[in-house]
């Protein structure tokens, strides 16, 4: 007989089986692997997020920037102490350059001078034939748009200005110092492609107190296609006008139909008869920024006016797994660009 108090027997011990280990270690992985997934899914849905949140942002700044420069086409001070207004080019017989121009489809290049009209350095439809790249960081069919104000004088400094009217790049534009209307302040809105592969929205100006142009300075990076129509009051494509309209858009032109071949002063009064821009924008994020690759087709400036006439209302991009967004949108001028 063992002791009364004697302690119970130890259990045998038994190992686990080899079957038994594999399916744990089977279980564990595959809980691994669904954490891991799961997080890998995560981290691509907060990286989609912050690219669109990015790109949204993008599109706002641009779509406010754009229109507000366009808002001020035409823009003259009647405040000024030496006011100096188209009405009264007109009677001396002077045919200065229009609040509005542009080019379709077309590279910048520098100017020599404020006018533009006769200047041979932009040329509609230069665009493919001045890309050194093939891709649409470049031959995108984007367009270039001018626009043409008078800026306002500081009331307590006439050499500075108060900064109600600014250039693209946000500096406030001083008044005009002479009778000169083709001395108006400017800003010309178009899209380069960097260093580093990446098109932009760039800006380009005169600078009046080097008396010279100022390199293009890229605004909105991602702007992949830049596309421009007019509405236009009275403008036969092509062709030079007639009698005046009723000051109501009722036809939207590109930019190089408002030309009129060998008649640079017919061209001139057709852009003094644009009373709307319509403005399409595709902005792209970084590569990796959309959760799917695909290849797609987008029509910057609307479906209805997506043409083969209009080289880049229609721009096809590459599976390059690349978040993308267009907008469209329209701005009526509030300025009278006519010489009356």
């Amino acid at each position: 007989m063992r002791p009364r108090h004697a302690p119970p027997p130890a259990p045998k011990q038994r190992g686990l089986t080899l079957v038994e280990l594999l399916v744990a270690l089977s279980m564990g992985l595959l809980v691994v692997l669904a954490a891991t997934s799961s997080l890998l899914v995560s981290q691509q849905g907060f990286r989609s997020v912050d690219a669109t949140t990015e790109l949204r942002d993008r599109q706002r700044f641009a779509v406010e920037l754009i229109s507000r420069l366009i808002l001020q086409a035409g823009f003259q001070d009647y405040g000024a102490s030496s006011i100096s207004l188209r009405s009264a080019a007109q009677f001396l017989g002077d045919d200065p350059e229009p609040d509005v121009y542009g080019w379709n489809n077309a590279v910048y290049k520098q100017p020599d001078d404020l006018l533009l009209s006769t200047s041979t350095k932009i040329v509609d439809g230069n665009r493919p034939g001045a890309c050194s790249v093939s891709d649409t960081s470049c031959k995108n069919g984007s367009d270039i748009l001018v626009i043409r104000f008078q800026g306002v004088n500081s009331p307590t400094n006439a050499a500075n200005p108060d900064n109600t009217m600014i250039n693209c790049t946000g500096q406030g534009e001083a008044g005009l110092t002479g009778g000169n209307l083709n001395d108006r302040a400017l800003s010309m809105l178009h899209v380069t492609r960097g260093s580093n592969g990446e098109p932009a929205l760039s800006c380009s100006y005169y600078n009046f107190k080097t008396g010279s142009w100022a390199s293009p300075a890229p605004m909105i990076e991602g702007i992949e296609s830049f596309q421009l129509l007019f509405g236009t009051d009275g403008v036969t494509p092509s062709t030079a006008p007639g009698s005046a309209g009723d000051s109501v858009a009722e036809r939207w032109l590109r930019a190089d139909q408002l030309t009129v071949a060998g008649n640079t002063a017919a061209t001139r009064e057709n852009w003094r008869r644009v009373r709307a821009v319509r403005v399409g924008l595709v902005i792209r994020g970084a590569t990796g920024s959309a959760p799917q690759s695909i290849a797609a087709t987008y029509a910057p400036l609307g479906t209805m006016y997506a043409s083969t006439n209009d080289t880049g209302s229609s721009l096809t991009v590459t599976a390059d797994s690349r978040l993308r967004v267009q907008t469209a949108f329209t701005v009526h001028l509030r300025n009278d660009l006519s010489l009356r």
